[in-house]
């Protein structure tokens, strides 16, 4: 058992009642982690501190693939006890229900039986779980592949007597009913209320026996097997239930399987008196009884046809309705787009600056009028900008899927969206680092994902990347934001003032960032008028060269005007080696072109800082600071100073585009000296078990 915790908490995942998640990283190895700090008066008590370290022992010990690998485990300075398991993808049971609302019987009939499989292995091992809490149940790699893992189980129970034996079955109970919301569970209600009988011995005997209620009390389903791994992810309604093409919907006629998603399936379809061909949009079946996501499937089309621009696709019409075999059935009807998606676009081609300008400023538009009616879009990536055809324009955005958009505002009788404090949404490599730390999200976010987009349009790939979620979270929130390489992958020069802008978009405070959409994207026109440097050397020899032709010409011309006189006679005196001297020759030279250029960004904590070369002492600025100084091929010393903090000296590559960002420490007070009068600050970086 450790007394002492060797991690880094970079975010938190989730608090309940009971305990704080953290995503944590080894300080030595790197390695990430999930970090579990309980909480509550119970670890006051020695005995209860002490049964925690001997049930963490024993858990060490078993190793089943319904339970998390423990890694370590032990107590606080304060007290609390902590526990440290593998790192898994995707999130926990609470986190889930808080996204996406209750979940259906269908889906808890493949949920719990892996979960029974893992209780049992606890029984063998002598350990009886008394409760299940739902942040204890993660979803590895989401619900979608019914692959739950208990993290930490019974390590929350203080020390007393087990007598009720059947206290799992019971736990497996509690959680349905909090997963179902407290509401009825349809087919699985009699296994429910069984599991939850007051006395034991009417539950059933084990989890083992529960499992097999559940396996024959289970109605008909079709279980998609995923590809390559043979595992059971997906339950599907009855074939006869779903959407085909061929089907009727509304007044429209289903014609083709266009995609599908998590959330629905989209067919093209074709108005059966009009013949206007459409994009419709049919909300999953087992997620249709669904309040929650009904919501979020209706809040969509309501937030874009409130935006009504252009580049936003158009949503046509919301429907919910009774289908033909009883089941509820959820659709919109959108316009038909024909075109690619810019996913698709940059799979296949590489894109000229000035194309990838072009659509960012596009997107910038369509954003802007979003954000002006009070929409965070909060998924904006290559996958939701589809490119058609306009008239003249090959290149026409339209932004796709505001399916997890945020509402800061209300839109007439929309209500605000009431995403929990804590819940990561959107698409980890295109994710602003207050979203992946669960914040709140607002117009600024869109512009980090902006940029993000146009970073990949340019170089071929988004700013961040990595193994894992984990990793790729972690590199969103420490690591400075990669600038953009001189050329793209074709050879075009990106321009510097353009690397700028997307430096920008890409800056981890959304303080740092643009005003607004239209300050981007006026800074994005800019960026691509503004001519190289490189060209001003040549554009100085032509100039010279036209003087000199004219001067060439008016000499012709005044020699012309004279009259004609005997040329005069040039005596040259002979050398002593007899030869004449050379006639003089006159050579233009053309100007040097400028030197190649570093260009720096350096920022500071506190802001302001004077910057100085250390080699000159040459004051370059105060931070943030952008500059560019002549290339060297060795390291440039910079020295950046602030009242009432420590100097530090820090040394940059000599050549290409450097970001630098710099914590200059508070100055050490001496002993005599009397510190000032200051007002409380809260800190960016709380300690996170003093909070």
């Amino acid at each position: 058992m450790s007394s002492g915790l060797d991690y880094q908490l970079l975010t938190k995942l989730h608090e309940g009642a009971a305990s704080a998640a953290w995503l944590g990283r080894k300080l030595d190895s790197g390695a990430n982690a999930l970090v579990r700090v309980f909480h509550g008066t119970l670890w006051r008590r020695p005995d209860a501190r002490g049964h925690f370290v001997d049930r963490a022992e024993a858990l060490q010990s078993i190793h089943h693939p319904g339970l998390a690998r423990q890694l370590e485990a032990g107590c606080l300075p304060d007290g609390r006890p902590f526990v440290v398991s593998e790192y898994l993808e995707g999130e926990d049971l609470a986190a889930h229900l808080r996204r996406t609302g209750p979940l259906t019987p269908d889906q808890l009939a493949l949920l719990i039986p892996a979960l029974c499989g893992a209780l049992t292995e606890l029984r063998n091992a002598g350990i009886l779980v008394r409760a299940l809490p739902l942040d204890q149940v993660f979803l590895v790699g989401g619900l979608s592949r019914y692959a739950p893992k208990l993290v930490g189980p019974s390590l929350a129970d203080g020390p007393g007597e087990e007598v009720d034996t059947r206290a799992d079955v019971a736990a497996v109970g509690q959680l349905m009913r909090e997963a179902l919301a407290g509401g009825q569970g349809g087919w699985l209600e009699p296994i429910i209320q069984r599991c939850l009988e007051s006395v034991p011995t009417e539950r059933f005997a084990d989890p083992s026996a529960l499992a097999r209620a559940l396996d024959a009390t289970q109605p008909r389903t079709q279980v998609l097997r995923a590809r390559h791994t043979g595992a059971t992810p997906l339950l599907l309604v009855e074939e006869d239930v779903r959407e085909r093409e061929g089907d009727l919907i509304g007044q429209y006629q289903l014609e083709r399987l266009l995609g599908e998603g998590s959330m629905g399936r989209v067919f093209l379809a074709r108005h059966v008196t009009l013949g206007r061909p459409a994009a419709i949009k049919v909300l999953r079946a087992e997620h249709a009884q669904n309040q929650h996501l009904i919501q979020r499937f209706f809040h969509e089309a309501r937030a874009v046809n409130q935006i009504n621009h252009e580049h936003i696709v158009e949503i046509q019409d919301f429907v919910h309705e009774m289908g033909p075999s009883g089941r509820t059935r959820v659709y919109c009807v959108m316009e038909m787009l024909y075109g690619h998606s810019v996913t698709e676009v940059l799979a296949n081609e590489h894109l000229s600056v000035a194309r990838a300008v072009d659509m960012a400023r596009q997107m910038a538009r369509a954003l802007g009028a979003a954000h002006q009616v009070g929409v965070v879009h909060r998924d904006v990536k290559p996958d939701n900008l589809f490119l058609v055809r306009r008239g003249n324009e090959r290149d026409f955005i339209k932004v796709l899927d505001f399916g997890v958009a945020k509402l800061m505002t209300p839109l007439g009788d929309l209500p605000l969206t009431s995403t929990v404090e804590g819940t990561i949404v959107g698409t980890p490599a295109y994710m602003a680092p207050e979203q992946a730390n669960g914040l709140g999200a607002d117009a600024r976010t869109d512009q980090y994902a902006l940029g993000c987009v146009l970073h990949e349009m340019l170089s071929g790939h988004p700013p961040f990347s990595g193994t894992s979620f984990g990793q790729l979270v972690a590199r969103v929130l420490t690591e400075p934001a990669p600038a953009l390489p001189s050329r793209t992958a074709s050879g075009e020069r990106i321009p510097a003032a353009l690397r700028t802008v997307v430096l920008r978009c890409l800056s981890k405070d959304p303080v740092d960032r643009f005003r607004d959409m239209a300050a981007l994207e006026a800074a994005l026109a800019a960026a691509l008028l503004a001519p190289p440097r490189r060209k001003r050397g040549r554009a100085l020899l032509a100039a010279t060269a036209l003087a000199l032709a004219l001067v060439a010409a008016g000499y012709t011309l005044v020699q012309r005007l004279r009259p004609r006189l005997a040329p005069p006679v040039l005596a040259v005196a002979p050398s002593d080696e007899g030869a004449s001297l050379p006639m003089p020759v006159l050579q233009l030279k053309p100007p040097r072109p400028p030197p190649p250029m570093l260009s720096l960004l350096v920022k500071s904590e506190p802001r302001g800082a004077r910057v100085e070369r250390v080699d000159s002492g040459e004051l370059l600025g105060t931070t943030p600071l952008q500059t560019e100084l002549p290339e060297t091929h060795g390291k440039v010393a910079l020295r950046l100073t602030a009242p009432g903090h420590a100097p530090v000296v820090r040394s940059v590559a000599g050549q290409g585009h450097v970001q630098l960002e710099v914590r200059l420490p508070p100055r050490r007070r001496t002993a005599d000296s009397v510190p000032p009068r200051t007002t409380p600050t809260h800190s960016r970086n709380p300690d996170p078990f003093k909070l």
